[in-house]
């Protein structure tokens, strides 16, 4: 049973001078990335053995934070420029191309977009915020689950 995880970054830092591509987290947010890092390390049915960012700074230390708590031998985090400031299809897209050998699957990018995914994928979700350093944690039956036919997912906020 594969899971699938979307994340939102953890808190960043807002400085002037500080483009938003570059913008870090802030000692809370790392923090943050570090406490769902844990928690999927624990509590994930399978460790993240598949892990793509938006290539945005904030996001690639986020998911950094993922990629070492999950002890895979090889596992590295994919940049992926296309996320940043993407829409729902890019989102979509990056899911529909998960290996299919894939047991748990990670994205971490920006909102609103990653809330509008979410829901895309599982329009029953009752969502009403989806705050830094979130996650919507899907157990799926299968990769070939069309977008809304996603299960409800498991909501975890680790502000």
């Amino acid at each position: 049973m594969p899971t699938l995880i979307l994340a939102r970054h953890a808190h960043a830092a807002h400085s002037p001078g500080t483009t938003d591509f570059d913008r870090p987290l802030t000692g809370a947010g790392l923090a943050e990335a570090r406490r769902a890092a844990a928690f999927l390390a624990a509590e994930a049915a399978a460790p993240v053995d598949y892990a793509v960012a938006s290539a945005a700074l904030r996001t690639l230390q986020t998911g950094g934070a993922v990629v070492e708590q999950a002890g895979v031998p090889g596992l590295e985090l994919v940049a992926d420029t296309g996320l940043y400031e993407a829409a729902v299809p890019a989102w979509l897209e990056v899911i529909s191309t998960t290996p299919a050998e894939s047991r748990c699957a990670y994205l971490v990018g920006h909102q609103p977009t990653v809330a509008a995914t979410v829901l895309t994928l599982a329009p029953a979700t009752a969502l009403t915020a989806f705050r830094p350093s979130t996650l919507a944690v899907f157990e799926l039956p299968g990769w070939d689950l069309a977008p809304g036919d996603y299960p409800v997912p498991h909501i975890v906020d680790f502000c």
